[in-house]
Formats: C-alpha cells, structure tokens, sequence
C-alpha cells in the first residue's frame, strides 16, 4: 500500500496499491493540499517505509 500525505496537515493525498509519480499526485490536486491549502512540493520531505500487517477478519 503507498501513501502520500500533506507533510503540513497530515491529509491523504494518495492512498493505493500502485505507486504514483511526486508529478501525478501534484497534478491530481493541483499542488495545493485540499485541506490546508498549502503548496506541494515537488521533493518528498520524509520518506517512511514499513510493511502492514494483514489485517484479521473474525
């Protein structure tokens, strides 16, 4: 799962199995984060890389 989050607010901007392009993502909200209404930068500013547990259905 890749994710991509407004490094100013925290808002999703991406949530998917597919990685996209910095230039995809700015361009899908048009380089301003919806919620916070701050720019977007075209470098990533933290970079987090993890694995997800699977999650259990009872």
């Amino acid at each position: 799962m890749y994710v991509v989050k407004c490094d100013s607010c925290g808002f999703v901007l991406y949530r998917g199995e597919e990685p996209k392009t910095v230039e995809a993502v700015l361009k899908m909200w048009g380089g301003i984060c919806p919620k916070c209404m701050s720019p977007l930068e075209r470098r990533p500013i933290k970079i987090a890389v993890g694995l997800l547990r699977a999650r259990r259905r009872a």
